[in-house]
């Protein structure tokens, strides 16, 4: 082998040789065993229910953090994040008191890479309150500007009121729960579902509280004007032998406009009265809607009708058994029929609802005590119905007294016979 090619193959055995004694020193020197510490993980707290069911709240503003002494070779360590790290604390493992608890963290999670050094002194103090609740309505801080011409109502909100519950030094900052939005150049109705913010004196939300409720629907309505109610009035009292059964407006609400000071002190409006002296029957009649001064009807027509409905007093028959009682020892009682006729009385809305099951009839036999034929009225009485009836007919029936014929008697007389 000549001198070139014995030169060839010296250089590809020392770049073999520098690469194993570079892998070496990396191996030794560069990448060796240390141990550092992660500070700052957070610690995740699970089953919080347990704290809840003890009537226990956690303090607001803790910082639940562990920090942990890890080993591994330089490279590792390195690589290592704090996301790479999973910490608990399971609330439902121990029994709480209120003040300063310190508890055991758990390590769910971390690199294989590496070996934690500190697990069994790894703690984490947590505050313990009393939990306490309180009930406070739901304010809205909506603010609505409207087109020219355009009246906002002041919004309706539900639910009206909420919990707020959590640990006492939170929920005494709690001075109130608002929806809050801003709203211009509105014409049409604003509805919508709002989050509801726990708030303290400054206005500034409060954390660490639970309500019952995370929003509540908001409702504010856009009209050039106000819608109100429109209430029916009446005077006098109907003739007898008729009740009034219901009033039927045409409008049940009206849209008025006016200037808003006024507006505002209106919730709704009444109409002229109906005298039921002079209402005999059921009939339909125009009534005025009354205004105050500077306000007017939106629709332009101040005017509805109304129809009165009279219910009348009617019969209604019935064909029912009755019952007798009070029969004397010794006699037979014999009734000319089973069934007898009943007349009642009643206004007809509520007639309709009586069965021959809410009729009572019945007979005391106590004061006969001779033979012979006699005509009686069976008492008849209401049962399981509410309403004003009275009874206008009974049918009378027949009866028939006669002595029992004692056995032994009949004996004696076969005897004679023979």
């Amino acid at each position: 082998m000549d001198n070139k090619e014995k030169n060839k193959l010296i250089v590809p055995i020392i770049c073999v040789l520098l690469s194993i004694g570079l892998w070496i020193y990396v191996t030794n020197v560069e990448n060796k065993i240390r141990t550092t510490e992660i500070s700052k993980i957070p610690v995740e707290l699970v089953n919080l229910d347990a704290l809840t069911s003890s009537k226990l709240a956690l303090s607001p503003d803790q910082e639940l953090y562990a920090t942990l002494k890890v080993e591994g070779n330089n490279n590792d360590i390195n690589k290592i994040k704090k996301s790479d790290f999973k910490l608990q604390v399971d609330l439902s493992e121990y029994a709480w008191k209120k003040g300063v608890n310190k508890v055991p963290v758990t390590i769910v999670d971390s690199p294989i890479s590496v070996s934690i050094r500190n697990t069994n002194t790894l703690t984490i103090q947590l505050n313990i309150e009393d939990m306490v609740e309180k009930t406070l309505p739901v304010i809205s801080n909506i603010k609505v500007t409207t087109k020219q011409g355009y009246f906002a109502s002041e919004p309706i909100i539900s639910p009206e009121e909420v919990k707020v519950s959590g640990a006492e030094s939170s929920i005494n900052k709690v001075s109130k729960l608002v929806v809050v939005d801003n709203k211009e150049g509105a014409s049409e109705d604003i509805v919508g579902d709002y989050e509801i913010k726990p708030v303290d004196d400054s206005g500034e939300k409060v954390l660490g509280v639970t309500l019952s409720q995370e929003t509540a629907k908001v409702e504010v309505r856009i009209s050039k004007g106000k819608s109100v109610k429109v209430s029916v009035e009446t005077t006098g009292t109907l003739p007898t032998g008729v009740k009034l059964r219901s009033l039927e407006s045409s409008r049940n609400t009206v849209e008025i406009l006016g200037p808003k000071e006024i507006l505002d002190t209106i919730g709704e409006v009444k109409t002229t009265p109906i005298d039921l002296s002079s209402i005999t029957s059921s009939q339909e009649v125009n009534l005025k809607i009354i205004l105050p001064e500077g306000v007017m009807v939106a629709q332009g027509d101040d005017m509805l009708s109304v129809k009165v409905n009279l219910a009348g007093m009617i019969t209604k028959d019935f064909s029912i058994k009755y019952s007798l009682s009070g029969a004397n020892k010794g006699l037979k009682i014999t009734p000319s029929k089973d069934l007898i006729k009943v007349t009642i009385k009643g206004y007809e809305d509520e007639i309709s609802s009586v069965v021959a099951d809410n009729l009572k009839a019945s007979i005391d036999l106590s004061s006969y005590k001779e033979e012979g034929t006699f005509e009686v009225t069976p008492k008849v009485t209401f049962s399981g119905v509410n309403g004003d009836y009275t009874v206008s007919y009974v049918e009378p029936i027949s009866i028939t007294v006669t002595k029992e014929v004692e056995q032994g008697s009949n004996d004696n007389n076969n005897n004679t016979e023979q």
